[in-house]
């Protein structure tokens, strides 16, 4: 018996949707958010639980392909922007801005300061360091964090989370129009909190980055910054 044409090609549409590779397709709409003129958004960090894990205030950036990315936010009382081309990257401190070699590689702000990515960078690190992704009800992508790459992360929220055992985390993704819009990742873990008396406290963070202006965006920088970052 024969099938007809459209049978088959209804057929081969199932069994693709069927065999879909959610990590690939997460990949996919990073790599479509990457080929973007540029785009801006915001990270906004959440933590509960003990007050002595380390405070993060949210944070807005703009980057353009192949060019300028500026972020601007808090870290404790202070405000910072920060300016990026490539692997060069300015503060600004007091109205000047100022080189990371200038201040120093070594320097603990400057560090903490390199670690932060723009969300293409960190979203593919997250979705290629999940154990495996599936896609929710919701048209979510959704999975667990290995449990080293948990630990490291969790480390961040401060020196005794650093020394918590073993952490854990999830990523969620979600994609409009064939590219990321928004993801969100959570870590947990327990800290030893208290003096003669010690007890173990949960501790969470989830950090939200929702990104916006896709093919708008423009960054501007001042001579000063621009000059540093050539």
């Amino acid at each position: 018996m024969k099938l007809s044409f459209s049978i088959i090609v209804l057929l081969a549409l199932s069994l693709t949707t069927t065999f879909a590779d959610p990590k690939a397709e997460v990949g996919d709409a990073i790599k479509k958010l990457a080929a973007q003129s540029g785009y801006s958004w915001t990270y906004t960090p959440k933590t509960e639980g003990s007050e002595s894990a380390r405070r993060q205030g949210p944070l807005t950036g703009k980057t353009e392909k192949d060019g300028f990315t500026l972020m601007r936010g808090e870290a404790g009382d202070v405000t910072f922007d920060l300016g990026i081309k490539g692997e060069k990257m300015v503060v600004n401190y007091n109205g000047d801005w100022i080189s990371a070699a200038e201040i120093g590689e070594n320097n603990r702000t400057v560090q903490r300061l390199r670690a932060l990515k723009i969300p293409v960078a960190e979203a593919e690190s997250l979705a290629g360091k999940t154990t495996s992704l599936k896609k929710d009800s919701d048209g979510a992508y959704s999975g667990e964090l290995d449990g080293a790459t948990a630990k490291e992360m969790f480390a961040l929220l401060g020196r005794r989370a650093a020394e918590a055992p073993k952490a854990e985390g999830t990523v969620k993704f979600w994609v409009k129009d064939g590219r990321l819009a928004k993801y969100e990742f959570v870590v947990r873990g327990k800290i030893t909190t208290g003096g003669e008396e010690k007890r173990e406290v949960d501790v969470s963070r989830t950090t939200t980055v929702d990104i916006t202006e896709v093919g708008s965006t423009k960054v501007s920088l001042p001579d000063e910054a621009k000059k540093k970052l050539s």
